[in-house]
């Protein structure tokens, strides 16, 4: 009798177990599911005078456009998941492009190894230094060339945000970038690709390899896979009829 309750009570505790593994776990997948994604902040288009002129003029008829692509950054076989962009968006009328950097808590643990710190630095912080390059093509009737870097082939322009704006969710660190003056119809000289580089911000140096690397738009995907287009959400919409352009000196 007494070995049949003690079987019983043990089914109960095992059962109990299970149920709260099972259960745990469901919840667990849940929250990842509901808390995933980027800050509504970073969703949001950033107006600034550039875009606010290019819709006075084009209205919702902006060609708009993000192309799908390999999000995590690699340099040279290292740092590969330090960095990612979500989205590089493409607003060609305003010659503005718009890019959500994230990073994890992770990365920062990286870059105290990296540099040797002594401090593990604050999440808080604007560590890292970000630039858009852009590859034009040089020799347009020639696409033998157009994966080469010899010089004469591909010119190298480096673009530095005009603003940024920052925000964090869950373990993850966000900076929302526009550049400003990209022109995507360069003619003659196409662009070949376009390239988010980073550094650190106490070891910037464009003349060395970068911290990390990330192609955000290349022709040969555009090519074979098309754009994806963007829209304008009411949001945004709302914020480019209330944006007030400065009044330049």
């Amino acid at each position: 009798m007494y070995k049949s309750k003690g079987l019983r009570i043990v089914g109960y505790v095992l059962k109990t177990i299970c149920l709260v593994l099972i259960f745990g776990t469901i919840g667990i997948l849940l929250w990842r599911i509901f808390s995933s994604g980027d800050p509504a902040s970073m969703n949001r288009v950033q107006v600034n005078d550039e875009l606010r002129a290019a819709y006075d003029e084009h209205g919702e008829d902006l060609t708009m456009y993000w192309l799908e692509l390999d999000e995590t950054t690699s340099v040279v076989n290292k740092n590969y998941g330090y960095f990612s962009v979500t989205r590089a968006l493409f607003i060609e009328e305003a010659e503005q492009v718009q890019v959500t950097f994230r990073y994890n808590n992770s990365t920062i643990k990286h870059l105290k190894e990296d540099y040797g710190l002594s401090e593990m630095p604050s999440r808080d912080e604007e560590l890292y230094d970000v630039s858009l390059v852009v590859a034009y093509d040089l020799t347009p009737d020639d696409t033998s060339d157009n994966l080469k870097s010899e010089e004469g082939s591909v010119e190298l322009v480096r673009y530095y945000p005009t603003s940024s704006e920052s925000d964090k969710k869950n373990v993850y660190n966000y900076r929302k970038l526009v550049f400003d003056g990209v022109n995507m119809n360069a003619s003659p000289n196409r662009v070949l690709a376009v390239y988010v580089d980073i550094y650190y911000n106490k070891d910037i140096n464009y003349d060395k390899d970068s911290y990390g690397t990330l192609c955000v738009y290349d022709y040969i995907t555009e090519e074979k896979y098309g754009r994806k287009d963007f829209e304008f959400s009411a949001e945004d919409i709302k914020a480019l009829k209330a944006y007030t352009p400065k009044i330049k000196e």
